[in-house]
């Protein structure tokens, strides 16, 4: 009986202490209260703090002694201490309910002034946490060592008690109450009220589960923070910005409308500023939201109207027709933030370039009376050099307005290589465009030179039928390599360097075998010094087999005395050195210079190595037959009369008949012209092909030529196909239809095979037992060994 007695007296202590706790908590919380009310300092030492601390230490520790001594010897009896535990932490939360409630009447007293419900959350927001704060310090012991057992913290409760008595109740209210402030903000292009950055914090700690409560020092405020920050992220994208981006979208959707007579470049200023409003709305007030803010923006703003802003009356192609540069950058920059809207730029960039290519197509045969250095200028030089300006346009706006992006680039080579290849005349013309940059490049420097190179290669580039360009291009490279007034073997070089980083086939090769030819022969003419004679000066040039654009040789050609020992003395010599090869003279391809002495006057006569055989036959009489000149030469009649006109055109022949075309008569004398007199020392008299006469059967040759050059093309490009389709099949041993396609076009860089050429030459393969369609599926091949 007394020691139930003395149980009964212990509790009624523990109580007393208990009540002296409440008494010292309500004296604090006044003054904290007080404080807060006020805005002022909170009048409170850390001396009455510590004293509350002291006295939950010694009445739990007390109680905690006591319980320990009940358990030795009754330990299923301690529902006494857990009352006192429960009784003080039932009194934390009462005390902050009682804080709750009267922030949460003070609300509903203004809930129709959105201005003083921003005002009064924010406020009482700041208030509950450092009144929480205040709370934890006293009640601190109970937090490190009696609500573990429980399974949460202080500060957690803190939270929870917050959102269960205030914030679920007015969320509707604080949710409208910031998306009209951002409304608002929209509308007026200013940030109107900074606080509302207090009202979304709310919802960015209200969904946590744990937290801790800290005094921020750097900027004086107390906090909440997150220690799992998956549940705040959650309820915070769930309950503030979903109802933003609803908001957000819906109303720009509406300004849009209202917009839609804007000019591109004024909807996309408008639009710029959009975006730096909302950035600087997120970065001062929700931060978390900047990334979805920025997604929506760019759905609604950029990928929703990019095909209207860049395809409008004043979008890219007004932008490009009248240098509008600058507003052609900032829709670029405007357009980028979402980059698969790039494709609707990329699009209209290739259409007009396509178009003004196009224009030249179309109008350069009205443009071949320009004139350039004096000199009526080639339909080749014009196309190109019209060509290579809009090209250069098109580059300075992909690097200086469109930062070279690659969708673009793509573009730009797309609409060039479709516009340079619908001139069936590109490959040729391209040829001779070389030719007339090469010949025009004396007195040029070496930076100016690669410029001029790497413009000649950057159409190369473009060009489907390269094969057809290497053939045409060979025979000019032949022509100034066997030219030595023209002759650049360095530059020639260089530029075969060029084609070779583009495409590695056996044209280059064989245009290397020629250079090499040219640089062999000058060596052997050095070492051995034959190139000098008192009578004749003499350049041999050695030209590899297979590897000239030759058609003939005319070796028949009966050669004049006066060279004949030269010529022997040469042959001679090489074979010496070089035993057992075969030289074959071409008659048909050199060049020199006459010298024709007539009546105290010397000429310098620029011929063919042709006419200077027949004219050489003057020394010997001064006049001859046709006939007895074709006797005496062997040169072939067509030949001789090609080679003769132009000494007929100069005067420096005469004939009795008129039409200079016409050498029908065989018997026909042709006779010098003693009195022939020219104020220029210096004659080129080289075959024109405008001098030439115009003959049926010529003109049938040179189309037989054409179609016998096609038809070798042709069953060029049929080798390259096969070769390259069996690699493929060699390798993969069984591939699909497509694949085997695909890849076969990749593969081919010196002409561009359609999908019917490569499907004949599958056919081709299949019948010559290369490959085999599959038994089962027709659409693969298997490669047969």
């Amino acid at each position: 009986m007394s020691k139930k007695i003395e149980g009964t007296e212990k509790q009624n202590q523990y109580q007393q202490k208990l009540q002296k706790i409440r008494n010292q908590c309500q004296v604090a919380t006044k003054k904290i209260r007080l404080g807060l009310l006020e805005g002022c300092e909170i009048k409170i030492s850390p001396k009455d703090i510590m004293y509350i601390f002291d006295s939950i230490y010694a009445l739990t520790n007390e109680v905690g002694n006591a319980q320990a001594y009940k358990n030795s010897t009754k330990p299923q009896n301690n529902n006494r201490v857990e009352k006192i535990d429960q009784e003080l932490i039932d009194y934390f939360q009462e005390i902050l309910n009682e804080f709750i409630a009267d922030i949460y009447q003070r609300l509903n007293e203004f809930s129709g002034e959105k201005e003083s419900v921003l005002q009064i959350v924010s406020k009482t927001y700041h208030d509950y946490k450092a009144y929480s704060y205040w709370l934890y310090k006293m009640f601190y012991y109970l937090d490190k060592f009696i609500m573990p057992s429980v399974g949460t913290t202080l500060c957690t409760t803190s939270l929870k008690l917050l959102k269960e008595g205030y914030f679920d109740k007015c969320n509707k209210l604080i949710l409208n109450t910031i998306l009209q402030f951002i409304q608002e903000t929209r509308k007026n292009g200013i940030l109107l009220n900074k606080q509302i950055k207090q009202l979304i914090q709310l919802y960015s700690v209200m969904g946590s589960k744990e937290v801790e409560l800290k005094y921020m020092k750097e900027i004086g405020e107390y906090d909440y923070i997150c220690k799992k920050q998956e549940d705040a992220q959650r309820f915070y994208k769930e309950q503030f910005q979903s109802h933003l981006l609803t908001e957000t979208s819906k109303f720009y959707k509406e300004e849009i409308d209202n917009k839609q007579k804007f000019t591109t470049p004024e909807f996309v200023n408008w639009g710029n500023s959009i975006f730096k409003l909302e950035l600087s709305m997120c970065i001062e007030c929700y931060p978390k939201s900047q990334q979805a803010i920025e997604n929506k923006l760019k759905m609604i703003l950029v990928k929703d109207q990019a095909a209207r802003l860049v395809d409008s009356p004043t979008g890219v192609g007004y932008m490009l027709q009248y240098d509008k540069t600058e507003e052609l950058k900032q829709l670029f920059s405007f357009i980028y933030r979402t980059k698969e809207c790039i494709t609707h730029i990329a699009k209209a960039y290739q259409n007009f370039f396509e178009q003004q290519g196009q224009l030249i197509n179309n109008s350069i045969e009205q443009e071949l009376q320009q004139i350039k250095d004096g000199r009526q200028m080639h339909e080749a030089e014009l196309y190109f050099t019209r060509m290579l300006e809009v090209m250069e346009k098109a580059q300075n706006i992909l690097k200086n307005q469109l930062q070279d992006e690659p969708e673009i680039q793509k573009s730009y080579s797309g609409a060039f290589m479709l516009v340079i290849n619908k001139n069936e005349k590109s490959p040729i013309w391209l040829a001779i465009y070389t030719d007339i940059i090469i010949k025009s490049d004396k007195g040029v420097n070496e930076m100016e030179t690669d410029k001029r190179l790497s413009k000649i290669v950057s159409l190369f580039q473009l060009l489907y039928q390269r094969d057809v360009f290497f053939r045409h291009y060979q025979k000019f490279l032949s022509n100034r390599l066997l030219n030595q007034q023209i002759q650049n073997i360095q530059l020639e070089k260089q530029l075969l360097q060029k084609f070779k980083g583009e495409t590695g086939t056996n044209v280059l090769t064989q245009l290397s075998s020629m250079i090499n030819d040219i640089e062999q022969s000058n060596r052997f003419a050095s070492d051995q010094q034959i190139n000098k004679n008192t009578k004749f000066d003499l350049n041999v040039f050695l030209l590899s087999q297979g590897c000239w654009p030759i058609n003939s040789i005319q070796d028949s050609i009966i050669k004049p005395l006066h060279i004949q020992h030269v010529l022997e003395n040469y042959e001679k010599l090489y074979l010496e050195k070089h035993n057992g090869r075969i030289l074959t003279w071409c008659f048909n391809m050199g060049q020199g210079e006459l010298i024709y002495k007539i009546q105290a006057e010397k000429y310098y006569l620029n011929v063919n190595t042709m006419q200077m055989i027949a004219f050489l036959i003057f020394n010997q009489g001064v006049s001859f037959s046709i006939k007895n000149i074709l006797e005496m030469t062997k040169i072939d009649k067509i030949d001789l009369e090609n080679s003769l006109i132009p000494f007929v055109c100069m005067k420096i022949i005469q004939r009795d008949k008129q039409d200079i075309e016409d050498f029908s008569d065989e018997n026909e004398i042709l006779k010098l012209n003693m009195s022939f007199n020219n104020r220029a020392k210096k004659i080129k008299i080289l075959p024109n092909p405008k001098m030439q006469p115009k003959r049926i059967s010529k003109v049938k040759e040179q189309n037989q030529e054409e179609l016998q050059q096609m038809e070798q093309i042709n069953k060029q490009r049929e080798f390259v196909v096969d070769s390259q389709l069996v690699r493929l099949m060699k390798s993969k041993k069984t591939i699909k239809h497509h694949e085997l396609l695909e890849n076969c076009q990749q593969m081919i860089s010196i002409f561009k095979p359609d999908i019917l050429f490569i499907k004949k030459r599958i056919e081709n393969l299949i019948e010559r037992e290369y490959i085999r369609r599959d038994e089962k599926d027709w659409n693969i091949y298997h490669y047969l060994n």
